[in-house]
């Protein structure tokens, strides 16, 4: 049952990868199209593809966390083995889930602000939706380097 929902949620973080990245592409063509061609552009693009940024970005790092393709300095990997490589892995695990938490934390607290004070994105719309990728992103993350603590892959020393 678990392994299924998984399965679920990484099908959900790939296709959602997949549909921010070609918006970005379609909309930033649209909007050459329509500047060069008409002279005229939607204002509201370009706004847009920088929320688009921001997504694409935390849905990656979403998308790495799951594989365990994440950025990681391994210098000390290259002097250990066996019991004390477990036990570093493990330690660089919890770290890193101690700070996607702080960061899905303070995100959720940002978020929850601009949603009380309302403020704006392009046209009007309130930021605070198109925002709830980052805490739910790092909680995410959290999820997946807290597990790795617990039960991590096994790790090639070299």
């Amino acid at each position: 049952m678990i392994k299924k929902i998984a399965d679920v949620w990484a099908l959900t973080e790939r296709m959602a990868l997949v549909a921010v990245l070609l918006s970005m592409i379609g909309f930033a063509v649209l909007q050459i199209v329509l500047r060069n061609l008409f002279d005229t552009s939607l204002f509201w693009i370009d706004p847009l593809n920088r929320l688009l940024v921001l997504w694409l970005a935390i849905l990656g790092a979403m998308v790495a966390t799951r594989e365990q393709e994440h950025i990681s300095i391994d210098v000390l990997r290259h002097y250990t083995s066996g019991a004390g490589l477990m036990l570093l892995v493990r330690a660089t695990s919890l770290f890193a889930a101690l700070v996607c938490g702080l960061m899905a934390f303070h995100s959720g607290r940002f978020v929850y602000y601009e949603m009380i004070d309302q403020m704006p994105t392009f046209s009007d719309l309130p930021a605070w939706p198109f925002e709830l990728i980052m805490p739910i992103g790092f909680l995410v993350m959290t999820l997946r380097f807290a597990f790795a603590t617990i039960a991590p892959k096994q790790v090639d020393p070299s």
